[in-house]
């Protein structure tokens, strides 16, 4: 008797938990928008590479101008 009753009581604990995680929200709103440093534009919006020249791998001079409208892959690392 005591276990059907400790039973109903867990049952109902879990289900009343369920109702609330429901029915509360599952993020929390940001009180304001983050600023973005200087040269970053959110997402959807567009901005141009900045122009640049860089030796390739056999030492002949590449321009960004000359990338533009290609897919390019920056591969770079840094030591701190």
């Amino acid at each position: 008797m005591i276990r059907q009753r400790e039973a109903r009581l867990c049952l109902g604990l879990f289900v009343l938990l369920g109702f609330f995680l429901t029915l509360s929200p599952l993020r929390i709103p940001a009180a304001d928008s983050p600023q973005l440093p200087e040269g970053l534009a959110p997402p959807g919006q567009l901005t141009p590479m900045p122009v640049f020249e860089l030796p390739d791998p056999d030492g002949q001079p590449v321009r960004s101008e000359d990338l533009r409208g290609k897919v390019i892959v920056v591969r770079f690392w840094a030591t701190w």
